[in-house]
């Protein structure tokens, strides 16, 4: 009979670096391409920046809206062949903008659509839903991990993106990055699985004899993966609705001052290259916080993890509201509020996971996500127009909705019907 392998589980921490190249090359390549792109790509079109900026509004729109449909297609076709599909949609749009030119917004808009319907395919759900239905024990760091592939992803797709449109042309960069997209995520495809149960374990690389083990000791930590609410269920609970509402604020507690941050500078008498290093330093501090949350998360509980980022992002978010401008100030802010970046988003999918089990876990965090694209388009806006008025005005607003977010998400506790099943004895290991 198999046993625990242990505190290193090899086939789930494979499944996790092989999503780590997922969201690294679609995730990674989506976002910070088209900055780099932008203005070659206007002078193509030969059309108006902000016309060319819809077409990143296009993308998004996509990834949000796509993600909700993930969790079941994945239920409906498997992980394999929704893979398969991403790779062919995400690399065929990109591939499509090479075929722009002058007067072809709608081509190009389309293009843009598509390529966040691929992104969808291979996004958040399945970046997020490998970790959780893999792990138990160390989900947050996993989760974490897998995250971390943005700092990559963004160095390799900006740096290949000038070396070749200085040379061959920003078509080329184009086919390069829609190249290495495709055989990657079509790799992933051939091994990721979307449970450990598809291959005879259980999570943390128990198996069955090993969980029967478990429950005879006591120990509920192999068969919590095997449960969870449906859709419809969690629709009904307090649970569901603080996280979705709590993850909504993220865009003007957290994305709105980073987007806005190199204006700030700026106004406050930094000229644009140290702008671009202090976002630089925010993204390291960024991977800091994300792997320390992780840690947090799988000693303590999310509520914990997230309690303590957003203490360091309050005290970061007040020393700007109260002028921090340059020297140690600045960098001692900024690091308390690059820390809690982007941790969000493991907090709240391993709380999704936990609190309301991972049974149809792609089909509620599909719906959790949503939100964070969306509260983007909203944060990112608003932030700058209180800003136009009043810098310490429009950080006073990022500090309240991070109070209110903070305070939303420690009032969300795992259902009692979760933790009543994974408690039971007689959960079958199925996969659902």
């Amino acid at each position: 009979m198999l046993k625990k392998q242990g505190t290193f589980f090899a086939t789930g921490w494979l499944m996790v670096a092989v999503t780590f190249f997922v969201l690294m090359v679609t995730q990674g390549f989506g976002l910070y391409s088209f900055s780099m792109l932008k203005v070659p790509m206007t002078a193509t079109l030969k059309a108006a920046e902000t016309q060319v900026a819809l077409g990143f509004s296009c993308y998004t729109i996509a990834t949000a809206v796509g993600s909700l449909f993930v969790g079941d297609l994945i239920e409906r076709i498997g992980l394999r062949k929704t893979l398969i599909l991403a790779a062919i949609v995400f690399s065929g749009g990109f591939s499509l903008l090479t075929f722009i030119s002058e007067g072809t917004l709608t081509l190009f808009y389309i293009a843009y659509f598509i390529m966040g319907m691929g992104s969808a395919l291979c996004g958040a759900v399945v970046i997020s839903g490998i970790p959780a239905n893999w792990f138990v024990r160390q989900r947050g760091i996993a989760t974490a991990v897998v995250w971390c592939a943005m700092l990559p992803g963004s160095f390799v797709a900006t740096n290949t993106v000038a070396a070749l449109s200085t040379t061959l042309g920003w078509q080329y960069a184009v086919y390069a990055l829609a190249g290495i997209s495709f055989v990657v995520v079509l790799l992933a495809a051939l091994i990721l699985r979307w449970r450990p149960q598809e291959l005879g374990l259980l999570p943390d690389g128990a198996a069955t004899a090993a969980a029967a083990d478990d429950k005879a000791n006591g120990v509920s930590t192999t068969t919590d993966q095997t449960v969870g609410l449906t859709r419809r269920q969690a629709l009904k609970t307090t649970t569901f609705w603080l996280l979705l509402i709590a993850f909504g604020l993220c865009g003007i507690c957290e994305m709105g001052p980073f987007q806005n941050m190199p204006t700030y500078l700026i106004a406050q008498g930094n000229d644009l290259a140290f702008s671009a290093s202090f976002m630089t330093f925010l993204a390291f501090a960024g991977i800091v916080g994300k792997l320390s949350a992780g840690l947090i998360i799988d000693r303590f509980k999310p509520r914990f993890a997230f309690t303590f980022v957003n203490a360091l992002c309050f005290i970061g978010l007040g020393m700007f509201f109260f002028g921090a401008r340059d020297g140690l100030l600045l960098y001692v802010a900024g690091f308390f509020f690059g820390y809690a970046l982007s941790a969000a988003m493991i907090c709240f999918s391993t709380a999704t996971a936990l609190y309301l089990g991972v049974r149809h876990y792609g089909q509620i965090w599909g719906l959790i996500y949503l939100m964070k694209p969306l509260s983007d388009a909203v944060g990112v806006p608003l932030f700058a127009g209180i800003g136009a008025f009043s810098w310490q005005g429009a950080f006073l607003v990022a500090i309240v909705c991070l109070v209110v977010c903070t305070a939303g998400f420690a009032g969300a506790r795992e259902i009692k019907a979760v933790r009543k099943r994974k408690e039971s004895p007689a959960i079958s290991p199925d996969c659902g």
